[in-house]
């Protein structure tokens, strides 16, 4: 949560009680919330307001402290910014999203090929699409 709030400050962004609260669900998901499911967990014992939680995010997410996705089911969800990048597998059927775990070296992969085409890779997003069995 140190590393999160010295980048609120580097950003300009005034840590106000209520984006602490909505930082500290994003820091123990290991799912992508949606604005819902992030004032639902941060109500537990706590008083803060659906609305609060969409200015929150918003003001994180233009700031870069957050980052937003937007998938198939049209619903924004987010995770805290600066984590690995790691593709998404996102299941027709139900919107569910798994993120898969980049053992195999995919992201390296991607870097190595973008630098062999000449360029410096800046950011990047994988969604993959399947359907279960």
């Amino acid at each position: 949560m140190d590393r999160l709030e010295d980048l609120c400050r580097e950003r300009g962004v005034r840590l106000t009680e209520q984006r602490r609260i909505v930082l500290e669900v994003l820091e123990a998901a290991t799912d992508h919330p949606c604005t819902f499911e992030i004032h639902r967990r941060a109500s537990a014992g706590r008083r803060i307001g659906v609305a609060t939680v969409y200015r929150a995010l918003n003001s994180l997410a233009t700031a870069g402290i957050v980052t937003r996705h937007v998938f198939r089911d049209g619903k924004a969800r987010y995770e805290r910014a600066g984590r690995a990048v790691h593709p998404h597998l996102i299941d027709v059927a139900t919107g569910e999203v798994v993120e898969l775990d980049d053992e195999g070296g995919l992201a390296r992969m991607i870097e190595e090929e973008a630098r062999r085409m000449g360029f410096h890779l800046v950011e990047y997003r994988l969604k993959l699409f399947g359907e279960k069995n």
